[in-house]
């Protein structure tokens, strides 16, 4: 053993306890040169033997007994964590070993340090339970209100192996309630605005690196949820779970059979058309009959199901919903291309509530058309609302 190791061995006292714990737990307390679990399996009476010892890459002392002493080009903190690494007996006599001096430069040990520490990290984040923000947003469906409990939530993310935050809006439940209904003065802006303050705290959140992942809830009407979608943009990883009629299912996806395939298809005139009409038929069939004045005759973009017919309980597949959203990327596209004269896209779905987010996802803010989405009423569709304006 040379000088420069004496009293280098991890015990109360050696170093102060923040560099200590954030070197054992930037290695996950394994040797940073030979991966050995360092606190070992032997035990005393009171707790596991600690084999990590604390070795220094450039000495901490002056003269030439101290490793990698001849090395030094200026550092002045000889204590400091990253000047620190923490071994197992046996690699820190090697290192130290005079004769291998030579073989261990300052240089090749901070590689190794860091490429080890790389490792851990990247293993530790990818362990475990995926930590996400649930938005949960609820309304008026019916005649009564419908929104995502806490414990529908949690017991629906744990089932996947996603931790929910749900202490507090800063760590991640970010609740709209949506209140009124769609009949009502002044229901779509006070709802939209509703939606814009709730996903305003969670883009906060983002930025400030308290979220890194997203998982929604939502029951709204389709225009609400198509608006809801546009703002969730790409750029945080984001699952849409959705509520299934089936009440054993609950909000999680089923996967059960094969996933429903979907296909796009174009009707109409394609020159110089000002108006473009984007039907999403999944849950129901959507009649042209009920398109509003001046829309009957506008070129029509559907995007439906293959070899099955529109049915509310088509989307039990998870893999159905991204079938679904890379056709409806297709047709938005294709509406690009064929139609670029075209002033504005008028959106008009029967959709579960997975499906309308994802077709405002899919909405582009800085190269799409603006899109008015419309609302089924008993006399036919309305705009209700406008996207991407």
């Amino acid at each position: 053993m040379t000088a420069d190791r004496r009293d280098t061995t991890v015990k109360r006292g050696d170093i102060k306890d923040s560099v200590r714990n954030a070197l054992w737990a930037r290695t996950a307390g394994r040797c940073t040169i030979c991966n050995r679990r360092l606190l070992g399996d032997t035990r005393t009476y009171m707790h596991s033997v600690l084999l990590a010892e604390l070795a220094h890459n450039i000495g901490a002392t002056d003269g030439a007994d101290s490793p990698r002493r001849a090395y030094n080009t200026g550092l002045v903190d000889t204590e400091s964590e990253e000047n620190l690494l923490l071994l197992c007996h046996d690699c820190h006599k090697i290192i130290d070993h005079p004769e291998h001096i030579d073989f261990f430069p300052p240089e090749k040990l901070h590689e190794i340090k860091q490429s080890f520490e790389r490792r851990i990290e990247m293993v530790t984040e990818s362990g475990g339970l995926t930590r996400t923000a649930a938005v949960r947003v609820g309304g008026q469906i019916r005649g009564s209100f419908a929104l995502a409990s806490q414990r529908e939530v949690a017991e629906t993310l744990l089932g996947v192996n996603y931790l929910g935050l749900v202490e507090t809006q800063r760590s991640g439940d970010f609740t709209c309630r949506i209140h009124g209904s769609a009949g009502g003065r002044g229901f779509w802006d006070a709802a939209q605005q509703a939606i814009d303050d709730t996903l305003s705290l969670v883009r906060q959140a983002i930025d400030s690196g308290d979220v890194e992942h997203i998982s929604v809830f939502a029951i709204a009407p389709i225009p609400l949820l198509v608006y809801l979608g546009w703002h969730l943009d790409d750029k945080t990883p984001t699952r849409i779970f959705q509520k299934h009629r089936d009440q054993f299912v609950g909000w999680s996806w089923a996967d059960q059979g094969d996933p429903v395939e979907f296909a796009v298809s174009t009707t109409g005139p394609t020159d110089d058309a000002q108006d473009v009409v984007l039907v999403c038929a999944v849950t129901s069939e959507v009649n042209p009959a009920y398109f509003p004045e001046g829309l009957a005759d506008a070129p029509r973009i559907e995007v439906r199901p293959i070899n099955v017919d529109p049915h509310p309980t088509l989307m039990s597949h998870e893999q159905s919903l991204a079938n679904f959203a890379a056709k409806w990327r297709s047709a938005l596209a294709t509406a690009e291309s064929d139609y670029p004269t075209a002033q504005r896209w008028h959106l008009i779905a029967s959709a579960p509530t997975s499906v309308a987010i994802e077709a405002g996802r899919a909405i582009m803010r800085d190269s799409h058309r603006p899109v008015a989405v419309y609302e089924r009423s008993s006399d036919g569709y309305e705009g209700v609302l406008a996207v991407n304006e």
